[in-house]
């Protein structure tokens, strides 16, 4: 069973977020709370949320940011560790829907009514899209929920393994396209297993521009392939082939390794591959 969230509409929204821009999560630690006079719900039926429950998601992300130092401010590792556990926490506890979850209102009412101080915690002073929910891959709850969304695996192991596998700005990069790509789990762990199996170390290889070159490539198929109709097995081959690709391309720039040595460069970063 999925739950509806309260809804923090924007007229209500960007005046709480510019008050309590320049406060500090000790500051706020006073002025969370479960409800807000001017939150809606969305009027297509379905169970709502009880307060109970608001608490007891609140009660899980304070522990959770407690144990990366909260309220004292994160160092990078912290930020990380926290950021990839409040991942797996929302996506199991909050028992949303997809449909519930793409609305920045939803996202705005947990970030400043539910959860200020922790928010302004992970950033302070936050611009507004950390906050409102105006830009789903930069709201600091928000975000997380979606790429666990789309990296669960329910029948492995550890259903949420696939968060390690890509940065925040690599897999930013791929939501960013969700419109064509971002918005299928099919597709984003197909991507998401096909670099597992690559190395992306030496100084002539830069992640973050092969898998921007690699989405381009994705986006020029989007029209002519159907990837959530191909079988896991048949789309991690066509992605290998086209990472492969991806990947000699990039090499083959400039004069970034030698032309002779492109092919021998580039097989080297698909050393967990299976030809």
């Amino acid at each position: 069973m999925t739950l509806l969230y309260p809804r923090l509409l924007r007229h209500r929204a960007k005046p709480l977020a510019a008050e309590y821009k320049e406060l500090g999560p000790i500051e706020l630690n006073s002025r969370w709370s479960l409800a807000d006079s001017s939150a809606v719900f969305v009027a297509t039926g379905g169970t709502r949320i009880e307060q109970a429950k608001l608490q007891l998601l609140r009660d899980i992300v304070i522990d959770l940011a407690k144990e990366s130092g909260f309220p004292q401010p994160p160092d990078s590792k912290q930020k990380t560790s926290f950021d990839l556990r409040l991942a797996v926490a929302l996506h199991r506890e909050m028992r949303i829907s997809p449909a519930e979850a793409a609305s920045g209102d939803v996202w705005a009412f947990l970030a400043l009514v539910v959860l200020p101080d922790v928010a302004h915690w992970r950033y302070p002073k936050p611009p507004g899209d950390r906050v409102l929910g105006s830009d789903l891959t930069r709201h600091v709850l928000g975000r997380m929920w979606w790429r666990a969304q789309l990296v669960y695996a329910p029948t492995d192991p550890d259903p949420y393994a696939a968060l390690h596998v890509l940065g925040e700005a690599a897999f930013d990069q791929i939501y960013a396209r969700r419109t064509a790509l971002g918005g299928s789990p099919h597709l984003i762990q197909s991507i998401l297993r096909t670099w597992k199996q690559m190395d992306f170390s030496g100084p002539d290889i830069a992640e973050r521009d092969i898998l921007r070159d690699f989405l381009k490539r994705l986006l020029r198929l989007a029209p002519f392939v159907v990837f959530e109709a191909m079988d896991s097995r048949a789309l991690d081959e066509e992605l290998l082939e086209i990472a492969k690709e991806t990947v000699v391309g990039y090499l083959s720039v400039g004069d970034r390794v030698p032309a002779a040595e492109v092919d021998s460069r580039a097989a080297k970063v698909f050393v967990g591959a299976v030809s």
